[in-house]
């Protein structure tokens, strides 16, 4: 096959050449329209649910708002996680969906809940509404709008804010791939109407009747239209208040002929909304933000150009003297590592454009290999446009065109040798001849070392098909890497087979042997260097593989002290920081540590650029923060000016010095995305997040404190943050439900006046042309200032008398909380740990020592680990999973190869040293083990092992040519082969040096990939130059007959054994299996589903075309009485068939389509019971391990009883008999553990009988959970729609057999001819039509059919019925067992646990004796086994609820 490509294209030049343009000219194409970005997007697919409710506090927050949409989406399909911020006004419930799922899907299922979850929020609580579809990468752009020197008196923030919202934002959002441009900062306007309560008091008017006469007077209406004469006069009542002034005469009471108005009794002006954050920048003041968020997926490129192109025409529609400032906008990140992926390549391209130069000496050659790089790259580049990946530092930044030509050289290399070799016959030749040689020898060459090549390249390209099964952030990061790698060897491999055999032909010559070239020295130098150290180790073998085990050992011994980080933090150029401010902080008091931080960074700092401070909350919301909680970006210069300090480290250290001289404040410091994703991604901003989970706000907050002080003493552990949930000053009003009773009145009316009177009422909208304002009622600003006034509220009574509010409630101080995070609705605190100087895992792991060691938790309280370091263990997991198998992929395919188990063990051996040059380079940098090292170790396995495929070919060669002599073998074939290795190895670890020492933005991600694959070539081709030839010598040689494990090798019946050890090891793992993966696997392999299945394709099968006809009747005829017209009797031959009335056909057809479907419900049916049998035998396990371990437990507790009896009964604490019935009670209680284990044996039968799976498994670890309950729709149970099906079936079988009473079709055609001289044929042909004369048997079909489907009907009405009654049923039983469970939750679990410890310490105390001790003990155990008793009755009712059936 490969062979009749070469040739082909060695005939057909043109249109290799042409086609390699084609490719050329979409590559270029692919360029100038590939999205291009920084990183890529690691995102987990995610919504967020934000609803806004200005007026509630934390708890009632939660209670009313977070819980109700925390439980309604907890049921939909493909959630993985719910998270969830609660604070003062503000809720966001965060939804974790798997990716399988997409973009779409999710957010459409969401909108269906947030209907219902809306209706379980009381009405004026708030709205749930999804936030925006963007990610961790949607903030764009920001920017702030400033007024230019001399124009500060001319605008406000109010009329900064109210352009922003009005013509910028209006402008902006139009933008294709934007999808939100949010507002921050600034006053957003309103018209105030300030209520003077001592004037209205006097006037004897309550609040309620100044808001309603508001909203009484600002309307509008119509009345249609008159026609009068040729025109239609449109009726427009216009009622709208258009200022201050028309708002100030709108009338409240009418007293006596004497109006009340709004201005006798407030004030009217412009306002503005409660504020819940604010913007600063440069020490300037307050400023307005606006923040423009990306679509997902969109191509960020395009869209930051294209917001940058509306941004300049916005510009011209602004006011004078005021102007967009952008301060942190993506472009500037992508261009940097834009820029180190381009240096990276081109450096790349030239280093190995060179090295191949100086180890060929061939100019041609070198040019023939290095036009490979740009056709690789043009090549990669289409298939990342046509699979819509992204250009980034992760796709782009691994290609090593090293690595990538490596099949080139081999080629080319050998191209060169046969046409030296050759070089007699093309003296003297003609031009055809010397033509017509050099294709005969390049196809001859490239054929003989195509499969190498090719073989090679496999090996590359199966070791990263592990990365493309990589999950979770660390897929989404080294997913397009793997794939970007995979088109360029794809290419490679492409070109190799079309391009480079034509190029080569015409491009190649011989070379003159007589000229040594700078290369020839380079290599003769190497093979003098090379060949003693060579013959030494044929010498010593044992002491070369003594050093190369100890290497290995060594290096393993380095490894384990390395520690680890998930990726390595890319550096953005630019700071966050994170003030850490007081709880309850007001916005005022923050603005103004703000702005004095920002003074003393530019003041102190000349490499600051910029300073903005984000305080609290955006308009939408997306990330939730307090009014204390501050995001302070700083815009750094670049870093070639920087003179404070020469690392973002000691600049960060530098920083924090300076600010501390503002004092009680902590500081955390991150980077923008780095901030975002971990928010998004874990919840958290910090490297390390210690959450301790439970429901005491105040023990939380206890314990993380306490936390929080362990973790400041770790080195490394830097900005320690204890997440602040409580403290928040409150005004609590109490109200006194006597007093409320004695006047009257109700809590919603006291509540509406609090409400109104200090947060402000819309009472409705005035319009200033296009823009609408809020309409607001409040208190003045001076009643609005201290607790007094609320105690001091008019609160209007039925007698229309007026008592202050402080009459009817109690108002006081306090304090509640500032914020409630939950994770799958679960409380949780959380203490944030950044890492500085020091890798990740080695701080998480003394941080998890210590808290074990010595924060000791209540019952029901836990804790967990989370941030980067959580994904750094999701990651190695499944590192764990992807290195073996990328391991075995090799292995198998170079024995698939070899044919030869130990020639593919020798060509393997690199792989470990190949290891050894990882780990050593990377301890030599001082770099921690990471996720881009461990891909860089997979990439290496397959570069690894081609330099030991090039020579053990090589060497085998020799030996079939005749070589007996090893040594001499062993010598020529190493000479002969140091070129190649050399070539392929240098360009390969060349490829990856501007990488490794490239310090541009970004390379910090790729600096450890490089690192790993130079150091492992560097040995890997050390083994293979050395230790390799050894191995070869004693594995092909009489010699290595000495050793055993030769023998075992060279046996051919070594290999069954071996696989044999191999498989039964990865059996030995036996996986973890969840319920939904025990029901895939039960669904994918039960022979029964199977067989329903079958059944589904049987009836499609049996399904009629739509005119099934009879069979045709052909005859022959010869009838004397019937002559033709000259006397001669014919011979008549014809054909003659049958039709059915047409409309029987369709009703026939349709009845076919009906019992497909039939079979179909049938299936879901069949599903549906197998479903439920694999849950019930599911949680039948889960009980019975969870009574094991519980059985467990208590038989520890005798066990330690009993070795403490012997020295009880000498000293005379307990009697003989005691020690006795201690002793027996052990083996009661080993005898039901051994009798729990054949029943979970038992078990474990019933569920893989269920799931038909061969494989040894065990279910995931956990304790039984309860089976959420769900409401059934009867109507889509597979059984009731089977009947109503079936009533369709019926009705059509009944029209079908009535139109059997249609007649019947015949048509027919005949010819007859004779056998005399000249004669003719005659033609015919008939039609008849089939009439029933006898219809009574048809008639009673008809009839039958008609009772069979009404029965059908009855049928299915009866067995709504019985649903009914049974689901009914299962409920109340259900509610019997749901009381037992909430009995021991809440009171028998820690009765059980008192009691067991009580009367331990009791018999251990001599206090009393082992009766009363058996008898506690056996109450504690019943509780306990009641329990899951009732648990697991619990989950069989909940199973028959949720997969209810007739039966």
């Amino acid at each position: 096959m490969l062979d009749k490509i070469i040739n082909f294209s060695l005939k057909n030049k043109l249109i290799i050449i042409l086609a390699t343009l084609t490719v050329v000219g979409f590559g270029i194409y692919a360029i100038f329209n590939i999205p291009v970005g920084a990183v890529p997007d690691i995102t987990n697919n995610q919504v967020q649910v934000i609803t806004t409710s200005k007026n509630l506090s934390t708890q009632e927050i939660e209670q009313f708002i977070t819980a109700p949409v925390e439980l309604e989406m907890a049921n939909l399909p493909g959630v993985e996680e719910i998270r969830s911020v609660s604070k003062y006004g503000l809720s966001v419930v965060t939804i974790v969906f798997k990716e399988s799922m997409g973009t779409y899907l999710p957010r459409t299922l969401i909108a269906e809940k947030i209907k219902s979850a809306s209706d379980k929020i009381p009405e004026g609580f708030g709205t749930p509404e999804m936030g925006p579809i963007t990610t961790g990468l949607g903030e764009i752009y920001q920017y702030t709008l400033d007024v230019k020197p001399g124009y500060e008196d001319r605008y406000s923030a109010m009329d900064l804010r109210t352009i922003h919202d009005w013509i910028v934002r209006r402008q902006l959002s139009g933008i294709d791939g934007v999808v939100e441009v949010n507002s921050w900062g600034g006053y957003l306007k309103q018209y105030e109407v300030a209520v003077n309560p001592i004037r209205m008091q006097a006037l004897n008017v309550t609040l309620m009747e100044v808001f309603d006469a508001l909203e009484s007077n600002n309307s509008i209406s119509g009345g249609a239209y008159i026609e009068k004469k040729s025109e239609s006069y449109f009726i427009r009542g216009d009622g709208q208040v258009k200022s201050i002034e028309d708002i100030e005469n709108i009338v409240v009471q009418n007293k006596n002929g004497i109006p009340v108005l709004i201005k006798d009794l407030a004030e009217v002006h412009f306002g503005y909304a409660n504020r819940f954050g604010s913007i600063t920048a440069n020490g300037e003041g307050e400023k307005v933000l606006g923040q423009i968020m990306m679509l997902k997926d969109a191509n960020s490129k395009k869209v930051i150009n294209d917001v940058k192109e509306r941004v300049e025409e916005v510009q011209k529609s602004l006011p004078e003297g005021v102007y967009i400032n952008p301060i942190l906008e993506r472009s500037e990140l992508i261009s940097k590592t834009t820029t180190t992926v381009l240096e990276n390549l081109i450096f790349g391209c030239l280093i190995v454009f060179v090295v191949v130069l100086l180890l060929l000496g061939n100019m041609r050659s070198a040019l023939v290999i290095a036009s490979m790089i740009p056709l690789s790259l043009l090549f990669t580049l289409s298939m990342m446009y046509l699979f819509g990946i992204d250009a980034n530092l992760m796709s782009l930044g691994a290609l090593d065109f090293g690595i990538i030509i490596d099949g080139a050289v081999i080629i080319v290399e050998y191209v060169v040798v046969r046409l030296t070799a050759n070089h007699l016959q093309f003296q003297g030749a003609s031009p055809e001849e010397k033509w017509r040689l050099n294709n005969e020898i390049t196809r001859d060459s490239a054929s003989t070392m195509m499969r190498s090549a090719i073989f090679g390249q496999f090996i590359i390209l199966i070791v990263f098909i592990p990365i493309l099964s990589l999950q979770g952030v660390e897929g989404k990061m080294f997913r397009p890497m793997a794939m970007a790698f995979g088109f360029a060897i794809i290419g490679a491999m492409i070109f190799c087979l079309t391009w480079l055999p034509v190029i080569s032909s015409i491009f190649l010559r011989p070379v003159d042997l007589n000229k040594k070239n700078f290369s020839d020295k380079i290599i003769d130098y190497t093979q003098r260097a090379y060949q003693p150290v060579l013959r030494w180790a044929l010498r010593k073998k044992a002491l070369v593989f003594t050093l190369a085990l100890l290497t290995l050992v060594l290096s393993g011994v380095i490894f384990n002290r390395m520690g680890g980080e998930f990726i390595p933090t890319l550096d953005e150029g630019d700071f966050v920081i994170q003030p850490v401010l007081k709880t309850g902080t007001s916005l005022s008091k923050t603005i103004e540590l703000t702005t004095q931080m920002e003074n003393i960074l530019l003041d102190n700092f000349p490499e600051v650029e910029k300073v903005v401070c984000r305080i609290g909350a955006a308009e939408v919301p997306t990330d939730p923060m307090s009014m204390e909680e501050i995001d302070m970006i700083i815009r750094l210069k670049p870093k070639k000016t920087w003179t404070t300090a020469k690392t973002k480290e000691g600049l960060a250290d530098k920083f924090k010095e300076a600010l501390s001289v503002i004092p009680g404040i902590d500081y955390e410091f991150t980077q923008p995305i780095e901030m975002r994703f971990n928010e998004l991604i874990t919840g958290v901003r910090a490297d390390i997040a210690v959450k301790i989970f439970g429901d005491d706000l105040d023990y939380l907050s206890k314990k993380g404190e306490e936390i929080k002080g362990l973790v400041e003493g770790i080195e490394g552990a830097s900005d320690v943050i204890l997440e602040k949930t409580t403290g928040l000053p409150q005004m609590n009003v109490a109200y006194n439900r006597s007093r409320i009773a004695y006047y009257g009145v109700d809590i919603q009316t006291l509540n509406s006046y609090l409400s109104a009177a200090f947060g402000g009422e819309v009472a409705g909208t005035v319009f200033e042309g296009e823009r609408r304002f809020d309409l607001v009622l409040r208190l003045q600003e001076s009643h609005r200032t201290d607790i007094e006034n609320i105690r001091r509220l008019p609160v209007l009574l039925p007698n229309n008398s007026q008592v202050p509010l402080s009459e009817l409630a109690d108002i006081h101080y306090t304090t509640g909380p500032a914020k409630i995070s939950r994770e799958n609705t679960h409380r949780c605190v959380v203490v944030g740990v950044n890492v500085r100087n020091r890798d990740l895992q080695s701080v998480a792991d003394d941080i998890q020592k210590v808290v074990g060691e010595k924060v000791k938790l209540n019952p029901g309280y836990y804790i967990n680990y989370g941030g980067q370091f959580e994904n750094l263990q999701n990651a190695s997991r499944r590192l764990t999973i992807a290195v073996p198998i990328a391991l075995a992929l090799i292995f198998v395919f170079l024995h698939f190869a070899f044919k030869s188990l130990k020639d593919t063990i020798m060509i393997f051996t690199a792989v470990p040293l190949a290891v050894v040059g990882g780990i050593v380079s990377l301890w030599i940098r001082g770099m921690p083990f990471s996720i881009s090292a461990g891909i860089g170790f997979i990439a290496l396995f397959g570069v690894a092992v081609l330099n030991g495929i090039v020579l053990i070919e090589h060497l085998k060669d020799l030996q079939k040519s005749g070589m007996t002599d090893m040594d001499k073998l062993v010598m020529k074939g190493t000479t002969d082969r140091l070129r190649p290795v050399l070539l392929t190895a240098s360009a390969a670890a060349m490829g990856f040096l501007p990488m490794a020492i490239s310090t541009g933005a970004g390379a910090e991600v790729q600096r450890p990939l490089a690192t790993v694959v130079i150091g492992g070539l560097i040995t890997s081709t050390l083994l293979t130059m050395i230790v390799l030839p050894l191995l070869f010598k004693i594995f092909h040689d009489e010699e290595g007959l000495k050793y055993k494990i030769v023998r075992i090798l060279k046996s051919k019946n070594f290999i069954l054994p071996f696989l044999l050890v191999i498989s039964g090891t990865v059996a030995a793992q036996s996986p973890a299996y969840t319920l939904e993966q025990c029901i895939d696997v039960a669904l994918k392999n039960n022979k029964e589903i199977g067989a329903y299945n079958l059944k589904i394709e049987e009836r499609k099968a049996l399904a009629k075309p739509f005119m099934s006809a009879d069979k045709a009747n052909v005859y022959y005829n010869y009838d004397e009485m019937n002559p033709d017209d000259k006397g001669y009797t014919l011979h008549v031959v014809g054909v003659e068939q049958s039709f059915a009335f047409p409309t029987t056909y369709y009703y026939s057809n349709k009845m076919e389509d009906l019992e497909v479907n039939i079979a179909e419900y049938e299936l879901k049916k069949q599903q549906f019971l197998l479903m439920k049998n694999v849950a019930s035998a599911y949680y039948s396990v889960q009980f019975l391990e969870g009574k094991r371990r519980y059985f467990t437990h208590i038989d520890s507790l005798y066990a330690r009883l009993n070795s403490m009896s012997e020295i009880q009964l000498q000293l005379g604490d307990i009697s003989q008999l005691d020690r006795l019935n201690s002793r027996a009670k052990r083996e009661q209680i080993a005898l039901e553990i051994n009798q729990i284990n054949i029943e979970i044996q038992n078990a474990y039968s019933n569920l893989k009988a269920l799931m038909q799976s061969d494989e040894q498994f065990r279910i995931a670890d956990g304790e039984m959970g309860i089976v959420i309950v769900n409401q059934p729709d009867f109507q889509s149970n597979p059984e009731i729609q089977q009947y109503q099906l079936r009533s369709q079936y019926l009705k059509l079988n009944t029209k079908s057999e009535q139109h059997q009473l249609l007649p019947d079709i015949t048509l027919g055609y005949f010819y007859g001819t004779n056998r005399y001289t000249d004669a003719r044929g005659y033609h015919g042909f008939e039609v008849g039509v089939g009439i029933p004369l006898f219809w009574n048997d048809q008639r009673a079909k008809i009839k039958a059919s008609k009772f069979a489907a009404q029965a059908n009907e009855l049928l299915l009405q009866n067995n709504l019925i019985i649903l009914e009654a049974k689901y009914n049923s299962l409920q109340s039983e259900l509610e019997k067992y749901r009381k037992a469970i909430e009995f021991y939750n809440n009171t028998g679990k820690q009765l059980s646990e008192k009691i067991a410890h009580t009367a331990t310490k009791s018999y251990e105390a001599g206090e009393i004796g082992f009766y009363e001790f058996a008898i506690s003990m056996e109450n504690a155990l019943s509780l306990t086994l009641d329990y899951y008793e009732a648990l697991l009755e619990y989950n069989r009712i909940a199973l028959d609820i949720n997969y209810l059936t007739i039966e």
